[in-house]
């Protein structure tokens, strides 16, 4: 699930939807927006994946996250 295999594409990774997510972060971003751009794009498809994909950006050190708010690191 966090890693492609044979049987997961990429895009529908966690890897690949933390890409996603890090792409559309480019400045301060309240939650509740990153939500609504990205809850239609189809490797992202729920929440759970969404929160899973931020979790794994903030475990990689990649992003911060302050009250509602979600900044890119070293950017």
């Amino acid at each position: 699930m966090i890693m492609p295999s044979k049987y997961l594409r990429e895009d529908e990774a966690i890897v690949g939807v933390g890409g996603i997510l890090l792409h559309c972060i480019e400045s301060r971003r309240n939650l509740s927006s990153l939500w609504e751009d990205v809850k239609t794009n189809h490797a992202v498809a729920t929440f759970e994946r969404f929160i899973l994909a931020l979790d794994f950006l903030f475990l990689l050190g990649l992003i911060e996250i302050k009250g509602n708010e979600i900044m890119r690191v070293g950017s």
